[in-house]
């Protein structure tokens, strides 16, 4: 993976804390969509196996998003995440979503799919091994 790979990584796990913090503001709020779109697609490019090209505008528009999640929904928005040092439980989950993201289709994502989603990314933000365990046995499949 390269830097800015895992740049991207850091600033989706950002996006996914923060939407995260919006669903625990709003319980039985989950965001499908756009949101998910923006995850899967950053998770796609940063799992890559050759870095495509045009990362620093992707890092930019999902870095924005945090900012236009935190504002719509009067949360704090989080930002990039050093991911560099993950458990391993942690590299575990997050090889998980980079499957499940190569794998699906955002706009059909079931709100339980997404919901793992966003709570995956906060987790490796609190580089919880406990946590990451848990969400990594309820990776839904693609």
């Amino acid at each position: 993976m390269t830097e800015e790979q895992l740049e991207l990584v850091g600033a989706t796990v950002g996006l996914g804390a923060t939407i995260a913090a919006a669903m625990d503001a709003a319980p039985g709020f989950v965001p499908c969509g756009t949101p998910a779109q923006v995850v899967t697609d950053a998770l796609r490019k940063a799992g890559a196996a050759e870095a495509p090209s045009g990362l620093q505008q992707d890092i930019a528009d999902v870095s924005g998003f945090v900012g236009h999640v935190s504002e719509h929904r009067g949360v704090p928005a989080h930002g990039t995440a050093d991911v560099s040092g993950l458990s391993e439980d942690g590299r575990s989950l997050l090889d998980a979503l980079f499957g499940y993201s190569a794998a699906c289709d955002a706009d059909g994502l079931a709100p339980e799919d997404a919901a793992w989603l966003y709570r995956s990314l906060a987790a490796l933000e609190g580089d919880d091994a406990a946590k990451e365990a848990e969400l990594l046995v309820q990776a839904p499949r693609a």
